[in-house]
């Protein structure tokens, strides 16, 4: 296992930059609100700046996970000076699945989304461990909450692009686990 407790990966070339800015905060056993939000944080930032959309996700993940003001300062600093953060509330299954879905459904319905905005989702995904079937239930129950609030004439249209956001999330979360060590899978790394 890592020193730090977080997956590291040496070597050079563009592919291990990846490696290492992914999944330099990828928690390897438990995932807590502060560890979940400075990874994400950390993506976002991967390009060195956030986008409106970006900005949007982060303040919701940090609504989610119930921060309180000061941490998202402290995670950003943390993050801009290299500081791994230790500590935070452990996340369990339930409330990483809430999370996830609300992250979904928020980037979903942001009607400028980009990839950028949902490599983040798919980023959640790979942390908390969600399975294919466990994404299925997440993602019918945004369907169905989503048939009740928009209209019959629309909601066609809406589930069409519900089906598209889940396909990019999933072919996302391919791609991070094709480049993170071990298939993005948490546990000891030698």
């Amino acid at each position: 296992m890592a020193n730090n407790g977080v997956k590291s990966v040496a070597g050079g070339g563009r592919t291990a930059m990846r490696r290492r800015v992914v999944s330099e905060f990828v928690p390897e056993e438990v995932v807590t609100d502060i560890s979940a939000f400075q990874g994400v944080v950390t993506i976002v930032l991967r390009d060195g700046e956030i986008t409106r959309e970006e900005k949007r996700l982060v303040i919701k993940l940090a609504s989610l996970l119930g921060l309180d003001e000061a941490a998202p300062k402290r995670v950003y600093d943390a993050i801009v000076t290299g500081e791994k953060l230790e500590g935070g509330r452990v996340l369990d299954k339930e409330e990483q699945l809430r999370i996830y879905a609300g992250m979904f459904q928020t980037a979903y319905l942001n009607a400028s989304i980009s990839e950028d905005e949902y490599f983040v989702v798919a980023y959640l995904r790979l942390m908390f461990e969600i399975s294919d079937e466990e994404n299925d239930v997440v993602i019918n129950a945004i369907h169905d909450e989503l048939e009740e609030h928009v209209e019959k004439n629309v909601f066609q249209v809406v589930e069409k692009g519900l089906d598209q956001a889940k396909d990019v999330v999933d072919n996302l979360v391919n791609r991070l686990r094709s480049i993170l060590p071990e298939g993005g899978q948490k546990g000891d790394q030698d």
